[in-house]
């Protein structure tokens, strides 16, 4: 069969000896389609096989061609995830980055990372059209404006929960106490913690117009600290997965959601110390005064045994912390940091009060916890906060914690001359950075130093020169013989007058004008 010559474009007199060009060889890279619409979309194959399509399409052909261009450079480099999407949803990346942290993690960390992921990492947080959902997605789904998105769902969220569980805990309240003990606990009087009422106690509730239970009140940052607690585990999760090489660059870079302005946490003062511990009850004493004079973290002072206790030395060693998780049995491990062991000295009185206790409360053995419940058991972190909860009304300090005791040890210890490292030593932190953390300016100390500055400012005046005492009379000397008598001596010749030297400028004015 003759070839059309003219279709393929050649003439007759080149021969029949000559082929048809060649089709355009295939891209060596990539493949690059046009679509029905006239624009161009972009392919290529992963280094794992899987058959990629570039997320945007090209207005031209050479525009696709060097994204394809700009892609192999990556893959040469080994920059996978710039154009390879990671296709690992956040919820399985989590549960690979706990499972592997927890060889590193502290037990109630590793618990505390795990209920952050459980309710605001992996489900959907927020209602209707702020609704947020991060589990599923793709770790190259997650992006900053999402991240965003989902911090103020999880915040909004996070106070809903807060202000619940101030509901139901008043609820409790209210259910359990009548509101004439109430009024009567935070009016000062004496009133046992169950049992009946006196009927002088009822009169007088009564008579102030029968209170009901004080409301209590939701803090403005209520659900924040939990909702920076989630953003900073995502922020940590996420720069992980930067470094194995999932994600091009973590999305986490929300402005202040890492951080909360949490009110000062002000120490007691030594009267407070004083009257709380009278207030508590008695097994429990010696407890609140070691915490405030000595600077040791509620779980390292529920921790001691009596072995920990030198009495005549008065002092106690820190060896291990209580690990007071929810669900589970206590146990005890390392303390938190490693300058956490250590052995902290104790003022006489509270020494004396803590080998009193020793021998009331404590039991027999070296393994003996110092201070337990009645029953003889550890004393839980729901059991330490209901020993204080009438105690701290009847200071006036409804805001105290176990914790507040911790920081009014460190601040006594500064008030007391400690120097930083001392006081490093001391609360046990690794860091000059954490301990300044537990340092507090005492009022009465600024105005002491404002006295000082005030007396280098304006100094008192000085007062007139006192007056010099008269001499004391003397007696006469005795009468002398004319032989006892010292010869008087001969009065000296007066000397000749000696000019006083004058200046030189004034010797050589009249060296001058006698030249003159």
């Amino acid at each position: 069969m003759a070839i059309p010559w003219d279709i393929v474009g050649l003439t007759p007199t080149e021969g029949p000896a000559m082929t048809p060009p060649k089709r355009p060889a295939r891209r060596e890279f990539g493949q690059l389609d046009q679509l029905p619409s006239g624009r161009w979309r972009a392919r290529f194959t992963g280094p794992d096989g899987r058959r990629i399509t570039a997320p945007l399409t090209f207005a031209t052909r050479r525009e696709g061609a060097d994204y394809l261009a700009r892609t192999r450079a990556e893959l040469l480099a080994g920059n996978v995830a710039p154009v390879v999407p990671t296709m690992t949803t956040l919820e399985a990346y989590a549960a690979e980055y706990l499972r592997t942290a927890a060889t590193t993690l502290r037990p109630r960390t590793l618990d505390l990372y795990r209920r952050l992921t459980a309710r605001y990492l992996l489900p959907a947080v927020g209602t209707g059209a702020d609704r947020v959902e991060l589990g599923p997605l793709p770790l190259s789904a997650l992006s900053l404006p999402l991240i965003r998105q989902w911090h103020t769902a999880a915040l909004e969220q996070a106070r809903t929960h807060a202000e619940q569980a101030a509901r139901r805990r008043e609820v409790r309240r209210r259910s359990r106490a009548h509101p004439a003990r109430a009024w009567a606990l935070a009016e000062g009087l004496e009133v046992a913690a169950t049992g009946r009422l006196s009927p002088a106690v009822l009169e007088a509730w009564q008579a102030a117009g029968s209170p009901g239970h004080p409301g209590e009140q939701v803090d403005d940052s209520a659900g924040r600290t939990v909702t920076a607690q989630a953003y900073r585990l995502l922020r940590t999760m996420l720069a992980q997965a930067e470094a194995d090489g999932l994600i091009p660059s973590n999305p986490c870079k929300v402005k202040g959601a890492a951080t909360v302005q949490h009110a000062e946490r002000l120490p007691l003062t030594p009267e407070q110390v004083s009257a709380l511990a009278e207030a508590v009850p008695a097994r429990f004493r010696a407890a609140v005064l070691v915490a405030a004079w000595s600077g040791l973290r509620p779980g390292e002072l529920f921790a001691l045994r009596r072995a920990d206790v030198d009495a005549a030395a008065r002092t106690v060693t820190v060896r291990r912390a209580m690990v007071d998780m929810p669900g589970a049995p206590v146990s005890y491990g390392p303390p938190k940091t490693r300058a956490g062991a250590r052995t902290v000295s104790l003022p006489a009185s509270v020494a004396a009060t803590l080998a009193e206790h020793l021998e009331a409360h404590t039991g027999e053995g070296a393994e003996a916890l110092v201070f337990t419940t009645r029953a003889g058991g550890p004393v839980r972190s729901g059991e330490r906060s209901r020993v204080l909860r009438a105690a701290r009304e009847r200071i006036e300090r409804p805001d105290m914690t176990w914790h507040h005791l911790r920081h009014t040890g460190a601040t006594l210890a500064a008030i007391a001359g400690a120097t930083q490292a001392e006081l490093q030593a001391r609360i046990g932190h690794s860091s000059t950075r954490a301990a300044a953390i537990y340092q507090h300016a005492r009022s009465e100390r600024d105005r002491w130093i404002a006295d000082q500055l005030d007396a280098l400012a304006a100094p008192t005046p000085a007062g007139p020169e006192p007056t010099p005492p008269a001499p004391l009379p003397t007696a006469p000397a005795p009468a002398l013989t004319p032989a006892e008598r010292e010869p008087e001596p001969l009065e000296p010749s007066p000397a000749p007058a000696v000019p006083s030297p004058r200046p030189a400028r004034s010797r050589a004015h009249l060296s001058l004008v006698r030249s003159a």
